[in-house]
């Protein structure tokens, strides 16, 4: 399912700001001044809680959780298998791997590894964090990588073969920058970046988005879209559905924190959608675009929706006049509701609902003009996250825990008749007393 550009967003700073702020060196990541305060600050905090006679036993309680052997490595459905990033004492910098779901559901499965990101950084002899890739879809064959030199915001991008696991020979790379980048096709991309001279905004992003072609130098990449040098950033996303079709290609401004513009490219030109400012294009499930409302808003068809709404268009409809495309209502939150999370599959749209601080999961279809819900059998009393959908079946797979219930994994597949829990992580804790009410505890 397509996404629009993160939201993310860095707070904004005015032009006033920019000029009159006393701390403004702190914003120079690598700078001499800024590390040197940041080193201060970590040793005086780390005297204060060093100083507390708890210190060691918690310090060490909780290192072995975080390295603990059998903490559950959380994989996304992948059309080649189950996917990992992986580090430890051993992989300090991380490994990106991949299982199958059999191997997956058995206590040690066996994981093949894609790029191994520590073994690079000696290779290449630079410091290395891996801040994810982006799949050329439907194949996912190419992906590409983005690595920050020492963790700042600033990554290289560079493309990368998954099937022969090795850089593509004169692939595409862009040299390091803040920058966004999408694939459009195999020969070309929507990139965000650093163009030179007034191509970023007054936060430091960039907002002037080229398509680029395959062996194209960033010179001759042609403009599609310019946003403010006032805005946040912005960036440009391609519209697929679950079998990789491109339906349309877009941008989005982010004008400021919490509010955006998006852009629809179309034989005739760009076209601003007139939706409200606190919204976001999710992406295309069963053959609609869904939106989601952060505020109150009245569509062009004078219908009412309300803020934490989930609305969608039918795609035919929207693409031919997305100016005047009717939307409806697929989820509306009650008095005491909240939706927290949506993904799409193949043919099935994933909801997490936050209901009295309690989170249920939701199938919605969308079928003889309607949206309908079904609820995922999912455990009770827990806080219930999406972790991982897949795009070539109606599969997903979800994270439960409690206050009280180690964290676990369920498997749904819409053909199953109910959840499968794959993974469990050990109890890192045990009752003093037995734990009714306001159960005590302590660390095991």
């Amino acid at each position: 399912m397509a996404t629009a550009a993160s939201t993310a967003l860095p707070p904004e700073r005015t032009d006033a700001a920019v000029t009159d702020d006393p701390f403004l060196w702190l914003e120079e990541i690598e700078g001499p001044g800024a590390l040197a305060w940041a080193r201060a600050e970590n040793e005086k905090t780390l005297g204060v809680l060093q100083s507390d006679p708890r210190y060691g036993q918690f310090y060490e309680q909780a290192l072995s959780i975080l390295q603990s052997k059998d903490r559950i490595p959380y994989v996304s459905l992948g059309r080649r298998g189950l996917e990992n990033f992986w580090q430890d004492e051993n992989q300090v910098r991380g490994v990106w791997r991949r299982t199958t779901l059999e191997h997956y559901r058995s206590q040690d499965p066996k994981w093949e590894t894609i790029l191994d990101v520590d073994a690079l950084a000696v290779a290449e002899n630079r410091n290395w964090i891996f801040h994810g890739g982006s799949y050329l879809p439907p194949e996912e064959r190419l992906c590409l990588i983005s690595l920050s030199d020492g963790g700042k915001d600033a990554a290289s991008v560079r493309e990368f073969d998954c099937d022969t696991k090795t850089f593509v020979a004169d692939g595409f790379y862009l040299p390091e920058g803040k920058q966004h980048v999408s694939w459009v096709d195999h020969d070309t991309l929507l990139v965000a970046r650093d163009w030179g001279e007034g191509t970023l905004t007054q936060a430091g992003y960039p907002f002037v988005v080229k398509e680029l072609k395959r062996a194209q130098p960033l010179s001759e990449a042609r403009e599609i879209f310019r946003g403010e040098p006032t805005d946040v950033k912005a960036s440009g996303f391609v519209l697929r559905d679950s079998e990789g079709h491109i339906h349309a290609t877009c941008a989005v401004r982010a004008i400021s924190s919490f509010e955006s513009e998006h852009v629809v490219f179309r034989p005739d030109g760009p076209v601003k959608l007139n939706l409200p400012k606190k919204a976001a294009m999710i992406g295309l499930v069963g053959g609609r675009l869904l939106v989601r409302l952060d505020e109150d808003w009245t569509s062009s068809g004078d219908i009412n929706f309300a803020a934490g709404s989930l609305i969608s268009y039918d795609l035919a409809e929207w693409k031919q006049d997305p100016l005047r495309a009717r939307a409806s209502l697929v989820f509306q939150p009650g008095p005491r509701q909240a939706l927290s999370e949506l993904t799409g599959t193949k043919n099935l749209l994933i909801l997490t609902i936050l209901e009295n601080v309690q989170s249920k999961a939701f199938v919605y279809k969308y079928d003889h003009g309607a949206w309908s819900a079904t609820p995922i059998a999912l455990p009770e009393h827990t806080n219930v996250s999406l972790i991982a959908a897949s795009d070539e079946a109606d599969q997903a797979m979800f994270a439960v825990s409690s206050y009280l219930r180690p964290t676990s994994v369920w498997y749904f597949d819409a053909e199953s008749e109910s959840p499968d829990e794959l993974k469990k992580t050990p109890s890192a804790f045990r009752c003093v007393e037995p734990c009714r009410g306001a159960a005590r505890s302590h660390f095991a």
